[in-house]
């Protein structure tokens, strides 16, 4: 039943509309933080975005019947300050935009981390002091085997990104 469900949430989400199915909602342009976000893949396809409940995770880059998926799970996005969620958000979407969903390597959470503070800088939407503020949040995350760094780790990084001059590769200007 959960499956059936699931289809006709992703069929209203192609076509357009919005469903509330499955315990999640699908949406082409989802506010995040306070700001309308949106993301094409590789591909140009539109990324639709699942409001869901996930074990553990904040966010997940995913297909669901070959359409591109970012997966978050609003209970746990709630508890962070308005900038991480769009971060979160926007890390997810370079699993999309960097082909990482279909060509994962031991890169793919560095540089999806790097794209979305590089992108929310050029948008304006990040200031240092907004990077600085994700340190209490990310400081006992242990890190993982896919990839992401620990907390103090990855808050540097964050931070180094932040500061390191813009890019001009044609993957991180899409």
């Amino acid at each position: 039943m959960k499956a059936f469900a699931l289809v006709v949430a992703l069929l209203a989400a192609v076509i357009g509309g919005r469903s509330t199915l499955a315990g999640g909602a699908f949406e082409a342009e989802p506010v995040i933080g306070g700001v309308s976000m949106a993301c094409r893949d590789f591909r140009g396809r539109i990324v639709q975005t699942l409001h869901t409940p996930l074990r553990g995770d904040v966010g997940r880059a995913t297909f669901i019947s070959a359409v591109p998926v970012i997966a978050l799970d609003p209970v746990r996005l709630a508890t962070l300050p308005e900038k991480m969620q769009i971060f979160f958000y926007q890390h997810e979407c370079a699993h999309h935009v960097l082909a990482h969903i279909i060509n994962p390597t031991i890169e793919s959470e560095r540089e999806a981390d790097c794209w979305s503070i590089e992108r929310g800088r050029l948008a304006g939407i990040f200031r240092r002091a907004d990077v600085e503020a994700f340190a209490p949040f990310l400081a006992h995350s242990r890190g993982s085997p896919f990839g992401h760094l620990p907390g103090p780790e990855r808050h540097a990084y964050l931070l180094a990104c932040f500061d390191a001059p813009d890019r001009s590769q044609a993957a991180y200007s899409r």
